[in-house]
């Protein structure tokens, strides 16, 4: 409402309750306003008629008549007191009497005025005449501006004085005066045309005022509907992000103890049948884990912490990991993928452009149930296309921008897990900007698709070397916090069969007291949400004061907050999410011990 104030919208709100109209209620309120200035003018040729015609008459015909013009002006002024007793809340009906009664007033102002035709114009004294006629010219001439708001009053003024002028002219039966009567009413027939425009001017004017204002008003409230709806839908952002946070972990700490339970049972001696509920087991907590996985690829790239490392990265070599990754599933698809040859090389992120291929070679298969997959580099100027393209089911135009969007699936109502999640796209497209470049996508219904992003072309590099790590993790010894207790249990379990020698803390102060102890462990990893006033984060801040702290730290969560992202980026503390599956705890061991001994070294 105060935006609606500052741009001076009130009057709307007090003409709601008019009966007349808007415009006709501001011409009378103008019109009282400005009676100052006529009260002025009738003053200044008030003196100018009585100071002329002095030296011609007698003092006492000049005060009568100043005396009855005296009388008017005072009942102008009841006028004005009365208009001015007006609520602010009349429904424009005193309004209207008012402006009725100023028409009154202009009557008996003309009736007077025009009284000075008899009064002070003497035939045996030609210069009479013209000095009258000249001050009745001018009150009458100067009257239409002020009057333009309620024409009524200006033409019962005019026609009042030069009726009286008229009669006294016929009266006098001379030809000259009889032309000078005629020309005074055709003066007054212009000053009624001059004022009718006026008036109209004034009232499309007020019209043109009003409608502003309405649209005005209607900004105002769009703008501040606008403003609502951005403020509940960044409420309803924040609520799903704390939602999605708080969901998250309190769904991943059970089942990243399920995934750690069903790892080690790859280690015990079963029957067919349970080796199927097991894989069975695995299969689902799998499917879980991607599903996760895909929402914290989001939750990273809201939270800006995914950078880009470029460096000279060979297609070819690309897409030689591509083929091992995707031959399988297209050859037992029954669906032909290519990869064309290729010398070219671009200047990007590896990790980046392998995610972006991945996610698009996999949608490529998903959605292509006969023909083949053709992936391709080619040169664009100074920039590579790296292209994906299949003969699918193609995508509609009207869908093409959809597709992008998080959890949009064409073709998949029932929401098949099978055929993902509807995040592969909208992950390739963030990860695409990271990289200064964008997925461009063109398709035909029943026959295809070809997505595309450009790279900028680079010279041929050092070719990568891959060094194959031994396993690191016999006889490691190993710190975990965390306060679930079948995670801990489970977590046991399986470093034991794995030859690691764990020791479990459920909160900062078990850690400390197995620090104490004397032991120096090789890696922690801590749990981020534990019970008290510490995080995780917090937690191993002061692990790593102690003399004999681990020479690795790592932090677990199933968080997907920007904030939790942002908050281990900054301390520069590796964070791995929660469902862990065993073999990429096993690949993370390895990798936390192989920085540990270098540490150490």
């Amino acid at each position: 409402m105060s935006a609606v104030d500052a741009v001076g919208l009130e009057p709307l709100a007090a003409n709601s309750h008019l009966k007349i109209d808007p415009v006709r209620a501001e011409c009378i309120r103008t019109l009282f306003q400005q009676i100052r200035n006529s009260f002025a003018a009738a003053g200044v040729v008030t003196v100018y008629m009585c100071a002329t015609q002095a030296p011609f008459h007698p003092w006492t015909e000049i005060a009568a008549w100043l005396a009855v013009q005296l009388a008017t002006q005072v009942f102008r002024l009841w006028l004005v007191a009365r208009y001015r007793r007006i609520p602010a809340d009349d429904d424009g009906t005193r309004l209207e009497r008012a402006a009725a009664l100023n028409t009154v007033y202009m009557g008996l102002a003309g009736l007077v005025w025009g009284s000075t035709a008899f009064l002070f114009m003497d035939v045996a004294q030609p210069i009479t005449v013209a000095l009258t006629l000249c001050g009745l010219y001018g009150i009458s001439g100067g009257s239409v501006p002020g009057n333009a708001y309620n024409p009524s009053g200006l033409y019962a003024f005019v026609a009042a004085i030069f009726g009286l002028v008229m009669i006294r002219f016929l009266l006098i039966g001379q030809y000259a005066y009889d032309v000078l009567g005629v020309a005074s009413i055709g003066y007054s027939a212009i000053l009624f045309g001059f004022c009718r425009v006026q008036s109209r001017e004034l009232k499309e004017g007020f019209a043109i005022r009003f409608e502003n204002r309405r649209l005005l008003a209607a900004l105002a409230v769009e703008k501040a509907e606008a403003e609502a709806a951005r403020g509940r839908a960044e409420k309803a952002n924040l609520a799903k992000s704390q939602l999605l946070a708080a969901a998250s972990h309190d769904l991943r700490q059970p089942l990243h103890a399920l995934s750690l339970f069903s790892g080690s049972l790859q280690s015990i001696a079963l029957d067919e049948e349970a080796k199927d509920v097991a894989s069975r087991i695995q299969s689902n907590v799998a499917a879980m884990e991607k599903l996760f996985n895909g929402l914290l690829d989001i939750s990273r790239l809201e939270a800006g912490v995914v950078q880009s490392h470029r460096e000279p990265i060979s297609c070819q070599d690309l897409f030689d990991r591509l083929a091992g990754y995707f031959d399988p599933v297209a050859e037992q698809q029954g669906l032909d993928l290519r990869f064309r040859e290729t010398d070219l090389w671009i200047d990007a992120d590896p990790a980046l452009t392998e995610q972006i291929c991945v996610n698009l070679v996999t949608n490529a298969l998903r959605y292509t149930r006969a023909g083949g997959v053709l992936i391709a580099a080619r040169r664009r100027g100074g920039r590579v296309s790296l292209e994906v393209t299949d003969t699918g089911i193609g995508i509609a135009p009207a869908d093409q921008a959809r597709i992008f969007e998080e959890f949009v699936q064409l073709g998949n109502p029932e929401r098949d897990r099978g055929k993902g999640l509807g995040l592969g796209l909208s992950i390739a497209q963030r990860l695409a900007v990271i990289l200064d470049s964008r997925i461009e996508i063109a398709s035909t219904e029943g026959r295809g698709s070809r997505f595309s992003f450009a790279l900028p072309h680079a010279e041929p590099g050092e070719p990568t070397r891959v060094v194959i790590q031994p396993d690191l993790m016999a006889g490691m010894k190993l710190l975990l916090v965390d306060d679930d207790a079948m995670v801990r249990e489970g977590a046991g379990r399986l470093l034991r069969q794995w030859g690691v020698d764990a020791a479990l803390a459920a909160d900062l102060a078990e850690a400390e007291a197995l620090l104490a102890a004397g032991t120096r462990y090789d890696v922690c990893i801590a749990d981020y949400r534990l019970p008290g006033d510490l995080n995780g984060l917090q937690v191993i801040g002061k692990l790593k004061a102690w003399p004999n702290a681990p020479a690795a730290f790592c932090l677990v969560t199933g968080d997907m907050g920007a904030e939790v992202l942002a908050a281990a980026d900054a301390a520069q503390v590796p964070i791995i999410h929660k469902p862990l599956h065993p073999a990429r705890l096993r690949a993370l061991l390895n990798h936390l011990a192989s920085g540990a001994r270098r540490a150490v070294a």
